[in-house]
Protein backbone atom coordinates (compact mmCIF):
# COMPACT_ATOMS: atom_id res chain seq x y z
CA UNK A 1 0.00 0.00 0.00
CA UNK A 2 1.48 3.39 -1.07
CA UNK A 3 2.87 5.57 1.76
CA UNK A 4 0.47 8.64 2.87
CA UNK A 5 3.50 10.97 1.43
CA UNK A 6 3.26 9.29 -2.17
CA UNK A 7 -0.70 9.45 -2.16
CA UNK A 8 0.04 13.40 -1.30
CA UNK A 9 2.65 13.29 -4.03
CA UNK A 10 0.41 12.17 -6.45
CA UNK A 11 -2.79 14.69 -5.65
CA UNK A 12 -0.42 17.35 -5.84
CA UNK A 13 1.96 16.43 -9.70
CA UNK A 14 0.21 17.95 -12.50
CA UNK A 15 -1.62 15.68 -14.42
CA UNK A 16 -0.73 15.32 -18.08
CA UNK A 17 -4.28 17.17 -19.11
CA UNK A 18 -3.73 19.87 -16.61
CA UNK A 19 -0.10 20.07 -18.15
CA UNK A 20 -1.82 20.34 -21.67
CA UNK A 21 -4.66 22.40 -20.65
CA UNK A 22 -1.62 25.00 -19.11
CA UNK A 23 0.01 24.60 -22.38
CA UNK A 24 -2.78 25.22 -24.19
CA UNK A 25 -3.45 28.45 -21.94
CA UNK A 26 -0.31 29.84 -22.80
CA UNK A 27 -0.18 29.56 -26.68
CA UNK A 28 -3.64 30.95 -26.73
CA UNK A 29 -2.60 34.15 -24.65
CA UNK A 30 0.70 34.21 -26.73
CA UNK A 31 -1.83 34.41 -29.79
CA UNK A 32 -3.55 37.28 -28.25
CA UNK A 33 -0.70 38.85 -27.16
CA UNK A 34 1.42 38.94 -29.98
CA UNK A 35 -1.91 39.85 -32.50
CA UNK A 36 -2.74 43.24 -29.88
CA UNK A 37 1.20 43.92 -29.72
CA UNK A 38 1.09 44.22 -33.91
CA UNK A 39 -1.71 46.26 -33.98
CA UNK A 40 0.34 48.78 -31.38
CA UNK A 41 3.62 48.67 -33.17
CA UNK A 42 1.89 49.52 -36.20
CA UNK A 43 0.19 52.15 -34.75
CA UNK A 44 2.90 54.10 -32.87
CA UNK A 45 6.12 52.35 -33.26
CA UNK A 46 8.13 50.35 -31.09
CA UNK A 47 9.74 52.91 -29.43
CA UNK A 48 6.57 54.58 -28.13
CA UNK A 49 4.78 51.52 -27.47
CA UNK A 50 4.32 50.65 -23.83
CA UNK A 51 3.75 47.31 -22.66
CA UNK A 52 0.35 48.34 -20.48
CA UNK A 53 -1.17 49.96 -23.95
CA UNK A 54 -0.19 46.30 -25.40
CA UNK A 55 -2.02 44.48 -22.44
CA UNK A 56 -5.00 46.87 -22.71
CA UNK A 57 -5.15 46.14 -26.41
CA UNK A 58 -5.00 42.13 -25.42
CA UNK A 59 -7.73 42.24 -23.04
CA UNK A 60 -5.45 41.09 -20.13
CA UNK A 61 -3.38 42.21 -17.23
CA UNK A 62 -0.25 43.57 -17.11
CA UNK A 63 1.10 40.60 -14.81
CA UNK A 64 -0.42 38.18 -17.10
CA UNK A 65 1.29 39.79 -19.91
CA UNK A 66 4.69 39.69 -18.19
CA UNK A 67 3.80 36.01 -17.12
CA UNK A 68 3.85 35.04 -20.83
CA UNK A 69 5.80 37.56 -22.27
CA UNK A 70 9.77 38.54 -21.35
CA UNK A 71 9.85 42.25 -22.42
CA UNK A 72 8.79 44.50 -25.30
CA UNK A 73 11.91 43.86 -27.17
CA UNK A 74 11.46 40.25 -26.68
CA UNK A 75 8.04 40.33 -28.55
CA UNK A 76 9.01 42.76 -31.31
CA UNK A 77 11.89 40.76 -32.18
CA UNK A 78 9.59 37.65 -32.29
CA UNK A 79 6.90 38.86 -33.96
CA UNK A 80 9.18 39.97 -37.03
CA UNK A 81 11.01 36.39 -37.08
CA UNK A 82 7.90 34.57 -37.16
CA UNK A 83 6.63 37.20 -39.93
CA UNK A 84 10.01 36.43 -41.92
CA UNK A 85 9.80 33.01 -41.66
CA UNK A 86 6.56 33.18 -42.69
CA UNK A 87 7.05 35.59 -46.20
CA UNK A 88 10.08 33.08 -47.02
CA UNK A 89 8.00 30.14 -47.09
CA UNK A 90 5.45 32.04 -49.03
CA UNK A 91 8.25 33.36 -51.74
CA UNK A 92 10.18 29.85 -51.89
CA UNK A 93 6.67 28.22 -52.97
CA UNK A 94 6.27 30.85 -55.50
CA UNK A 95 9.51 30.40 -57.04
CA UNK A 96 9.15 26.38 -57.43
CA UNK A 97 5.36 27.18 -58.88
CA UNK A 98 7.15 28.00 -61.99
CA UNK A 99 10.17 26.52 -64.15
CA UNK A 100 10.40 29.95 -66.32
CA UNK A 101 12.41 32.46 -65.26
CA UNK A 102 10.33 35.61 -65.68
CA UNK A 103 7.48 33.61 -64.13
CA UNK A 104 8.76 32.30 -61.78
CA UNK A 105 10.64 35.71 -60.22
CA UNK A 106 6.76 38.16 -61.00
CA UNK A 107 5.16 35.06 -58.82
CA UNK A 108 7.63 35.89 -56.26
CA UNK A 109 7.47 39.57 -56.78
CA UNK A 110 3.60 39.37 -56.25
CA UNK A 111 3.21 36.61 -53.68
CA UNK A 112 6.01 38.57 -51.46
CA UNK A 113 4.15 41.63 -52.14
CA UNK A 114 0.31 40.19 -51.08
CA UNK A 115 1.93 38.55 -48.53
CA UNK A 116 2.19 42.34 -46.60
CA UNK A 117 -0.30 43.38 -48.65
CA UNK A 118 -3.00 41.16 -46.85
CA UNK A 119 -1.29 41.86 -42.87
CA UNK A 120 -1.42 45.94 -42.96
CA UNK A 121 0.01 46.01 -39.54
CA UNK A 122 2.74 44.27 -39.85
CA UNK A 123 3.50 46.37 -43.00
CA UNK A 124 2.73 49.69 -41.03
CA UNK A 125 5.47 48.24 -38.71
CA UNK A 126 8.05 47.72 -41.26
CA UNK A 127 7.48 51.46 -42.62
CA UNK A 128 7.15 53.12 -39.70
CA UNK A 129 10.48 51.79 -38.02
CA UNK A 130 12.09 53.82 -40.75
CA UNK A 131 14.60 51.22 -42.30
CA UNK A 132 15.36 50.40 -46.20
CA UNK A 133 14.44 47.31 -47.31
CA UNK A 134 17.30 47.58 -50.04
CA UNK A 135 19.44 47.47 -47.09
CA UNK A 136 18.11 44.60 -44.98
CA UNK A 137 16.21 44.91 -42.02
CA UNK A 138 18.08 45.83 -38.71
CA UNK A 139 19.64 42.98 -36.85
CA UNK A 140 17.39 44.44 -33.32
CA UNK A 141 15.05 43.22 -35.50
CA UNK A 142 16.32 39.35 -34.81
CA UNK A 143 15.86 38.35 -38.31
CA UNK A 144 18.87 38.87 -40.06
CA UNK A 145 19.72 35.38 -40.79
CA UNK A 146 16.07 34.72 -42.18
CA UNK A 147 17.06 37.86 -44.36
CA UNK A 148 20.21 36.00 -45.43
CA UNK A 149 18.11 33.56 -46.48
CA UNK A 150 15.87 35.21 -48.29
CA UNK A 151 17.99 37.44 -50.53
CA UNK A 152 19.84 34.71 -52.45
CA UNK A 153 16.06 33.56 -53.96
CA UNK A 154 15.82 36.79 -55.77
CA UNK A 155 19.04 37.21 -56.98
CA UNK A 156 19.58 34.13 -57.96
CA UNK A 157 16.91 34.72 -60.44
CA UNK A 158 18.63 37.72 -61.72
CA UNK A 159 21.52 35.85 -62.41
CA UNK A 160 19.99 33.49 -64.21
CA UNK A 161 17.85 35.74 -66.09
CA UNK A 162 20.71 37.66 -67.38
CA UNK A 163 22.39 34.57 -68.75
CA UNK A 164 19.04 33.62 -70.54
CA UNK A 165 19.46 37.04 -72.28
CA UNK A 166 15.67 38.01 -70.22
CA UNK A 167 17.03 40.83 -67.71
CA UNK A 168 19.62 44.02 -67.97
CA UNK A 169 23.06 42.29 -67.29
CA UNK A 170 24.24 44.84 -63.89
CA UNK A 171 25.06 43.24 -61.08
CA UNK A 172 22.38 40.83 -59.36
CA UNK A 173 22.72 42.51 -55.98
CA UNK A 174 22.31 45.51 -57.40
CA UNK A 175 19.23 44.33 -59.12
CA UNK A 176 17.68 42.94 -55.85
CA UNK A 177 18.39 46.14 -53.88
CA UNK A 178 16.66 48.27 -56.50
CA UNK A 179 13.55 45.46 -56.75
CA UNK A 180 12.96 45.70 -52.79
CA UNK A 181 13.39 49.44 -52.75
CA UNK A 182 10.66 49.46 -55.81
CA UNK A 183 8.26 46.97 -53.69
CA UNK A 184 8.60 49.01 -50.64
CA UNK A 185 7.48 52.59 -52.31
CA UNK A 186 4.73 50.71 -53.61
CA UNK A 187 3.65 49.27 -50.77
CA UNK A 188 4.21 51.96 -48.46
CA UNK A 189 2.17 54.20 -50.85
CA UNK A 190 -0.62 52.19 -50.84
CA UNK A 191 -0.67 52.57 -47.02
CA UNK A 192 -0.70 56.13 -46.96
CA UNK A 193 -3.60 55.88 -48.78
CA UNK A 194 -5.69 53.88 -46.78
CA UNK A 195 -5.13 51.15 -48.80
CA UNK A 196 -8.12 52.33 -51.22
CA UNK A 197 -6.37 50.49 -54.23
CA UNK A 198 -7.41 47.04 -54.60
CA UNK A 199 -4.67 44.28 -54.13
CA UNK A 200 -5.21 43.12 -57.39
CA UNK A 201 -3.95 46.66 -58.87
CA UNK A 202 -1.09 46.89 -56.96
CA UNK A 203 0.08 43.78 -58.08
CA UNK A 204 -0.32 44.39 -61.26
CA UNK A 205 1.63 47.71 -61.44
CA UNK A 206 4.20 46.16 -59.33
CA UNK A 207 4.66 43.58 -62.55
CA UNK A 208 4.54 46.02 -64.97
CA UNK A 209 7.19 48.24 -63.00
CA UNK A 210 9.14 45.06 -62.44
CA UNK A 211 9.20 44.34 -66.67
CA UNK A 212 10.00 48.37 -67.63
CA UNK A 213 12.98 48.08 -65.08
CA UNK A 214 14.69 45.12 -65.18
CA UNK A 215 13.82 43.18 -68.40
CA UNK A 216 16.60 43.55 -71.53
CA UNK A 217 15.51 46.00 -74.17
CA UNK A 218 14.60 43.39 -76.83
CA UNK A 219 11.87 41.73 -74.39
Amino acid sequence: MPSPDRQSARRTRPSAIQRRMKEERRTLYQQVITEAAERVFAQKGADRSRMREIAAEAGISLGTLYGVIDGKESLFNSIHRTRMREFLDCIREARDAHSDTLESHLSVLKRGAAYFLERPDFLRMCCRDGYGWASGFPKSAGESEIWKQGVPIPRDLFARGIAEGIYVDEDPDLLVRKMLALKQVELAYWLEHAGETPHEVILQRLESQFIRTFCAPNR
